[in-house]
């Protein structure tokens, strides 16, 4: 059975990941657990072979610009070993088979994500993760994954957006402070209020102007905030 994202042309294209995977997994030169099967050879073995391509999301997967990225994957496990929500979790908290910073990708497209909406435990996975960029950095394949994690939270949200009659709280929220951040008066007064020495009943003096703290903090000799 082959995930058909992962039929090569050629046996010089399988050698380069041949290399690429144990180097990038356990920094070895060869793994144990690669098997080569050219055919069948009468008279020994198996007389038949039988290879099963299995799609199973991937062509929907493919037909996301930005979401087939993912299917780059050859599976090392270099995000694993760099990700901070991984390590402390572990594997099985992800449900699938592909835990960590590519199965918080992986996963919740196979399930098809970008169709419909999904499983709460599968439209959690894009938010398992810090945004820290390690994955990144580790991918030898350059998958972006923090940019697929965006991606995906936006797609989850949209999913919430069709489906609830009424917005939630986060929603009001933040609709309530792009609207007086929009509002002229609002808008004049902003400026006002950073400049204010002090905010009624703060602890301690405020900095004239953000873009200036450390000046501002110099010149009238105040302490820094301390939180």
């Amino acid at each position: 059975m082959l995930g058909i994202e992962k039929l090569v042309p050629t046996w010089q294209d399988l050698e380069v990941f041949m290399q690429l995977l144990p180097r990038s997994s356990t920094a070895e030169r060869m793994n144990p657990y690669t098997s080569t099967w050219t055919g069948v050879t009468p008279g020994d073995g198996p007389t038949e072979f039988h290879l099963v391509l299995l799609d199973n999301g991937r062509t929907d997967t493919l037909a996301d610009p930005l979401g087939r990225t993912a299917l780059r994957c050859i599976r090392c496990s270099a995000c694993l070993n760099v990700c901070p929500v991984y390590e402390r979790t572990g594997g099985r908290a992800y449900g699938s088979v592909y835990p960590g910073p590519i199965g918080a990708v992986l996963t919740p497209q196979l399930r098809g994500i970008n169709q419909h909406p999904v499983d709460a435990q599968t439209a959690s996975l894009p938010y398992a993760s810090s945004l820290c960029g390690a994955c990144f950095d580790a991918c030898p394949v350059r998958i972006d994954i923090p940019d697929l994690l965006v991606h995906l939270r936006a797609k989850v949200v949209d999913h919430k957006r069709a489906t609830r009659r009424l917005p939630g709280g986060e929603q009001l929220a933040m609709t309530g402070a792009a609207l007086a951040r929009s509002w002229p008066p609002c808008r004049r007064a902003w400026p006002a209020w950073t400049r204010s020495d002090r905010r009624p009943g703060s602890a301690g003096p405020r900095p004239r102007a953000t873009s200036s703290w450390t000046g501002s903090k110099a010149s009238t000799g105040h302490e820094p905030w301390r939180f």
